[in-house]
């Protein structure tokens, strides 16, 4: 088997669905792939969607865990029953938007015969799919031609930032397992064990591409992470980001301040953005702004482009948000539905 598209899924039969059809669109290609299901205990009729894509014949294999045993694990488990070459790690509520997607994939591992990793382009859309929330490719790539990284300072500096979004990344199945069976990964259990055990696999002789073709779309803003704490999401981001690149790499290595900082300009700042547009109270701020500073004042991306946005006034935000929404209209841009 040469590629598995491994799959964690909790209760989102209804955009497992539409991701399914995004697969079983596919053409122009001559890989042998498998679809590698792993649910984590739904109580929807997740079961049933699986058996009638199963029933058509596409190669699938499902594993249903008795308990639900939380995000990591479900990811885990998802690589663990995989047989191909490469996994390529996608979001259940995620779709391909390019039907040749399978055939760009087989492209660059027919060009590469050894290598680690891939990082694919992709684009943000509102939960229901109809709505672009930005009108570039922001969360998996800032390539903008196919780019060969070498070794993983290299890969962590340039693409460790965007390592979060598991739908952008295929990696080799055989460097994954080594990773995460030789090191304990309890202590990454927090959302991220997807980043650390990418962290952990590379070396100085790892070879990682980058293209940027827009093959994937992803929805934002329904994560599971957030419930009712309003600071969830952030924390997550800078904890796990922090913690999978400094335990790898240690805090004084330079590819782990280099990723730092990016993570500082881009998911912080993202997250400062949305929680001063919608309001976010003091309960927010008061967490956001001292782990904030905690872990990225040595970077001044953060006090340029990140920190300005949580002292600033909330009219003024929204009206910056009024001026983009517009600048998106004028170019055009559109929704995947």
């Amino acid at each position: 088997m040469r590629l598995s598209i491994c799959v964690p899924t909790y209760n989102r039969a209804p955009e497992l669905r539409v991701m399914l059809d995004s697969l079983n669109a596919q053409t122009g290609y001559g890989l042998d792939i498998e679809i590698v299901i792993s649910d984590n205990a739904s109580t929807d009729d997740t079961q049933a969607l699986v058996a009638e894509y199963a029933d058509r014949g596409i190669a699938i294999v499902y594993h249903r865990l008795a308990d639900n045993l939380g995000f990591d694990r479900n990811i885990l488990n998802a690589v663990a029953r995989a047989s191909g070459d490469y996994c390529w790690l996608f979001g259940s509520d995620d779709v391909l938007l390019d039907t040749g997607a399978f055939a760009r994939i087989e492209k660059v591992l027919d060009s590469w015969p050894v290598l680690t990793g891939i990082s694919l382009g992709s684009y943000g859309y509102s939960p229901d799919l109809t709505q672009r929330t930005a009108p570039h490719n922001y969360i998996s790539t800032n390539f903008a031609s196919e780019t060969v990284l070498n070794g993983r300072g290299e890969i962590i500096s340039s693409v460790g930032p965007w390592l979060g979004y598991m739908t952008s990344i295929v990696v080799r199945r055989e460097a994954w397992a080594k990773a995460v069976t030789t090191t304990p990964i309890g202590p990454y259990l927090n959302g991220y064990v997807h980043t650390y055990a990418i962290a952990r696999l590379l070396d100085d002789h790892s070879v990682w591409v980058c293209v940027p073709d827009i093959l994937i779309g992803c929805r934002l803003g329904n994560d599971s992470f957030q419930g009712r704490d309003p600071f969830a999401r952030t924390r997550l981001d800078m904890v796990g980001y922090e913690r999978a690149f400094g335990d790898t790499l240690g805090r004084d290595d330079w590819a782990y301040r280099s990723a730092m900082a990016k993570v500082a300009a881009f998911y912080v700042r993202t997250h400062f953005l949305n929680a001063k547009i919608f309001g976010a109270g003091n309960v927010y701020w008061k967490q956001a702004i001292p782990l904030s500073i905690s872990y990225f004042w040595r970077y001044p991306t953060f006090w340029t482009k990140t920190f300005p946005i949580a002292i600033m006034p909330r009219s003024l935000m929204l009206l910056a948000q009024a001026v983009f929404r517009r600048t998106l209209k004028r170019r055009g841009i559109k929704a995947f539905a």
